[in-house]
């Protein structure tokens, strides 16, 4: 896969599960998910960066997107998780 695609959904989420209210999101700082059609037809579900998720009004449908790979170090398990940015 190339990694690259385009915003399909999304949505800006303000009430958080706990892994991101421990990376400080929540009702005051929201952060943005959605579909990305990648450009061989696949779509996946991942965090999106590189946008205001308090202002959604800004994010557009057909945006192009490539992927990121997110680290977290919790301590004796860090984790990498998938999202997309704007190109």
């Amino acid at each position: 896969m190339s990694g690259t695609g385009k915003l399909a959904a999304f949505t800006c989420i303000t009430v958080a599960p706990q892994m991101m209210i421990d990376e400080g999101f929540g009702r005051s700082n929201p952060y943005c998910v959605g579909v990305i059609e990648l450009d061989e037809g696949t779509r996946v579900a991942a965090r999106i960066v590189g946008v205001d998720p308090k202002e959604p009004e800004g994010i557009k449908v057909g945006t192009p997107m490539h992927v990121q790979y997110l680290h977290r170090d919790r301590g004796k398990n860090p984790n990498t998780f998938l999202a997309f940015e704007v190109d």
